[in-house]
């Protein structure tokens, strides 16, 4: 410390690369010092005549914890406390130490990390407890350009934003109290039932979403299809093959489909009438965060919470915008021109960009969405100085993409329906020529669209039918989530925010209540959602937690006082615990029950021991430890007692796939946890680990 001249300005970033960034961009001559302080890098700039330090953090530094430390509930009193004392693997232990050593040189502070709640929330906690202030000046940017991060230090607030700062600390205090309380009160109920202890996790928006799941897999399991019957029919246009269709879509009965087959088979019909129309297909909206995630699903298959990974990586390196926005909005003073200038330099880009440059039409389609933080998720336009690594390049183009066909006009198209009458049945061919592809050009390939050219024909011509036939049919279930789709449906029902839906749903594969491309509820998370639907229906149903959504935006509007709020929920769920507590024993043992069925139909045959011949190998589990294991069925037999065991994965699900290994002919299992899969011999000697080993780490 002795080295940095004292008084400065203490900047707080909320990584080291914004950090960094920040640091280039306010100081007058783009070389800011670099020093290292426990092995966390500061950055010493030099503006207006002052010195400002800036520092990063990692993230949250803090985290709630109990005041009380007895394992019980209801905890209703909590403390912020250093990450580190709590969660072993939590590195802030350097960051927090210098902090407190920068503070004593620092005469006034500005929070410089991202402008939204959470960002609101780390800088605070971070100037409270190891600056000793309750209040700074703000930085407010969207970017992370030079441009962007000077007009945010011009401009800064006098002050934290109190209905983000209110919002996200609310947020905090609701989830942990919510979370922890939950998940003490059903563990408990579950060890004091069975006697054995098992972490059973919970949480205000956990339970709903895996209520929505089972709910929705239930919808499928108890499915009853209906048949239905369509016509299919294909006519000869100027001696070219075309499909009609017939002018209702389903019909409900056999005897009406064989009824419209009988009524026109063998007939000749007659154009009665052909009519064209123009056709106009605009730009999609910006891309707002959950946009983005669907759309990546969908043509790349990036889970939300990868996207999100990846989105982040390229808003440190300036390349997009804040990842973390609702808005499909795209102000004029956020300089397009500039930015397509900018865009037009680069080689993938610059056909395009120099298109929309040559046309002077500067202002974006957008959408209908907002945000009082940032706006929709752009490019920057900044230079390509680095390869970008292959999941950064395939987002980044994505989005540049998107932002280019925002500028383009819409697409045209000349539809074309011909009607064919047959004794008083209407059948219909329809086809479309594009006249202008439009902004589709710009988008390409994550939007394309393909002509379906009909001839010229005249009103009264006859027209020879190949077939007419009837076709059965029956109703489909839903089909099951798949991660895009169940981010969709949280956002529906308003279930989470857009910076948490991800992470939901990561933290139940994690938890093992979800698994699966197409998710599926384990028999744990069947279990959890079957008790609570029957004993405690509040923990799965999506109307607390929109509730609670509603209260956290009344703070956030400064509609309600927060310590007021916080009071009216602890008694609330003081009262819905009391409620828990009384039921207890059933729940308790409701869990137990469920579990154990789960756990029995978990027993997997994975075929013949090959040392006794007599047995079968399975899956078991050990009701000591709990641990899983490969054992002989002979294992317990007094007359043969075979010793044959091999250790599986204590975690994750495994199946059968009845297979055998090439090198040993034991069988071969299929081991899944979250999203990861893996197909492996039994036997931890088997030389395919070796080999599979040594490719995992390459």
């Amino acid at each position: 410390m002795s080295s940095i001249e004292t008084p400065y300005i203490l900047g707080i970033a909320e990584k080291p690369q914004a950090a960094r960034r920040i640091a280039y961009a306010l100081d007058e001559n783009n070389k800011p010092q670099n020093k290292r302080l426990k092995n966390i890098p500061i950055y010493i700039c030099k503006r207006d005549g002052k010195s400002i330090v800036i520092a990063p953090a990692v993230g949250h530094l803090f985290t709630l914890s109990s005041i009380g430390k007895t394992w019980n509930y209801p905890v209703l009193d909590y403390e912020w406390v250093p990450s580190h004392l709590v969660y072993k693997n939590a590195r802030t232990k350097n960051f927090i130490d210098v902090f407190k050593s920068l503070a004593k040189g620092a005469d006034d502070v500005i929070i410089m990390t991202d402008f939204d709640r959470e960002g609101e929330v780390i800088g605070y906690l971070i100037l409270k407890y190891l600056v000793g202030k309750n209040n700074a000046e703000r930085m407010k940017f969207s970017t992370l350009t030079r441009r962007d991060i000077i007009n945010a230090f011009d401009q800064r607030e006098k002050s934290l934003d109190v209905g983000f700062l209110n919002s996200g600390l609310i947020r905090h205090y609701i989830d942990w109290l919510y979370g922890i309380n939950y998940s003490r009160a059903l563990s408990l109920a579950f060890k004091r039932v069975s006697g054995r202890f098992k972490t059973i996790s919970i949480g205000r928006v956990q339970g709903p979403t895996l209520g929505s799941v089972v709910e929705h897999e239930n919808s499928i399991k108890f499915f009853v299809p209906i048949p239905y019957w369509t016509i299919k029919s294909e006519v000869i246009l100027n001696k070219e093959n075309f499909t009609a269709d017939y002018e209702e879509a389903k019909l409900k009965t056999q005897k009406e489909a064989i009824q419209v087959v009988k009524d026109c088979s063998g007939l000749t019909g007659k154009i009665s009438n052909v009519s064209e129309e123009p056709s106009f297909l605009y730009p999609f909206p910006p891309f707002n965060l959950g946009n983005l995630q669907r759309e990546t699903y969908k043509h790349f298959k990036f889970s939300p919470t990868k996207t999100l990974e990846i989105a982040e990586k390229l808003y440190l390196k300036a390349l997009i915008s804040y990842p973390r926005t609702d808005s499909q909005k795209l102000p004029m003073t956020l300089g397009h021109k500039s930015i397509l200038v900018k865009i037009s330099k680069q080689h993938n880009y610059n056909v395009f960009a120099n298109e929309i440059i040559a046309a002077k039409k500067y202002k974006p389609r957008e959408g209908k969405q907002t945000d009082t933080a940032h706006p929709a998720i752009h490019p920057t336009g900044k230079e390509l100085n680095e390869t970008l690594p292959p999941d950064e390049k395939k987002l980044y183009g994505l989005i540049v993409k998107r932002y280019l066909s925002l500028f383009g006009k819409r697409a045209e198209f000349l539809k074309r329906t011909i009607q064919i009458l047959v004794n008083k049945h209407k059948y219909e061919v329809r086809g479309s020529k594009i006249l202008d592809e439009g902004w589709i050009r710009y988008y390409k390939p994550y939007y394309s669209v393909s002509e379906y050219i009909l001839p010229d024909v005249e009103i009264g011509t006859e027209v020879i039918f190949n077939y007419i036939e009837s076709k059965e049919h029956l109703t489909s279930p839903p089909r099951r989530f798949n991660e895009s789709t169940l981010l969709q449906y949280m956002e529906e029902e308003k279930i989470g925010t857009k910076a948490t839906r991800a992470g939901i749903i990561q933290t139940l594969f994690d938890r093992g209540y979800i698994g699966g491309k197409e998710i599926m509820p384990t028999p744990l998370g069947i279990s959890v959602v079957n008790v609570l639907q029957e004993q405690y229906p509040i923990l799965v149903k999506s109307e607390m937690t929109r509730n609670l959504e509603q209260i956290m935006e009344d703070v956030q509007n400064e509609n309600k006082d927060i310590q007021g709020t916080i009071l009216s929920i602890k008694r609330e769920l003081k009262d819905l615990l009391e409620l828990f507590h009384q039921k207890e024993t059933e729940i308790g043992l409701a869990l137990y029950k469920n579990l154990q069925l789960s756990e029995k139909s978990d027993i997997i045959v994975l075929g013949e021991c090959q040392q006794c011949k007599k047995g079968e190998l399975r899956i078991i589990r050990s009701k000591k430890t709990r641990k899983r294991f490969v054992a002989c069925s002979s294992y317990f037999d007094k007359a043969i007692i075979c010793s044959v065991t091999f250790p599986v994965p204590n975690t994750g699900t495994i199946k059968s796939t009845k297979k055998t290994c090439i090198h040993d002919g034991l069988p071969i299992i299929e081991w899944q946890k979250g999203r990861r899969k893996i197909s492996m011999c039994i036997s931890p000697d088997c030389p395919s680990k070796k080999e599979r080993e040594k490719n995992e780490s390459k």
